[in-house]
């Protein structure tokens, strides 16, 4: 499985939905309690694409690495276009599993107004995306998240079933920006070959109403871990 295909089973652009298997995801209950944030989301101004453009890393920021631009401005100063995602990714069932799907799309229930998204190899090898948000709506993407993976257990893609993640592990929160959650989950794809399951770890951190998002992956019994001086480095460059 080349790293290609590891990553676009996380990206945007792949259809992935959660498994109902065992006990799904369990309920919603409790979710619309969890949607807090702090005060620093309640100013009206709508980060623009401009500015999202302005914070993404340099080479200068993570000497070591190369950086490939999949939406936003590249490091030649053009500019490749995001989509934008509006809440409208797939239903899934059950439907307490769909924050958990949307993540791991770069997305969520809200509409975004701007979207960086780069790739770093070289040292480290970690997806960077950077998403702007209604100030008020920026909060509710990393609650919702953090309320629906405790009770994850798989889910498969809604287009091709013999793909999916399972097994969500939240981890410790790392206290970063004003609020964050950090999590690893297993990619599970079935083939002629048999399952292979390869592991992925995901970061989201909110700063304001702009949403940091990484991910990194790896082949079938790697250890996983996100490269701290990167996301460091990108949350720095945030206001």
């Amino acid at each position: 499985m080349s790293d290609g295909r590891m990553v676009r089973a996380a990206v945007a652009v792949c259809a992935v939905a959660m498994m109902g298997t065992g006990a799904g995801c369990g309920s919603d209950t409790g979710a619309a309690a969890a949607r807090s944030g702090s005060a620093s989301a309640s100013s009206s101004h709508l980060v623009t694409q401009q500015e999202i453009d302005s914070y993404v890393l340099t080479q200068k920021d993570v000497p070591g690495h190369e950086i490939s631009t999949m939406a936003g401005r590249t490091t030649d100063g053009k500019e490749r276009p995001p989509v934008l995602l509006s809440g409208n990714l797939p239903r899934v069932s059950p439907k307490s599993c769909q924050h958990v799907y949307e993540n791991a799309q770069q997305g969520s229930a809200y509409r975004q107004y701007a979207r960086a998204d780069d790739t770093l190899s070289g040292r480290d090898n970690v997806q960077v995306a950077l998403i702007a948000y209604r100030p008020a709506d920026a909060p509710k993407v990393v609650a919702d998240l953090r309320a629906a993976l405790p009770r994850g257990t798989a889910y498969a893609g809604p287009v091709d079933m013999t793909e999916g993640f399972e097994h969500p592990r939240v981890l410790p929160d790392p206290h970063l920006g004003d609020q964050s959650v950090e999590y690893r989950i297993t990619e599970k794809i079935d083939s002629q070959e048999g399952t292979i399951r390869a592991p992925f770890h995901f970061l989201v951190v909110r700063k304001g109403s702009v949403i940091a998002w990484f991910m990194a992956h790896g082949f079938p019994g790697d250890t996983v871990v996100l490269p701290r001086d990167v996301i460091n480095t990108q949350l720095a460059k945030l206001p």
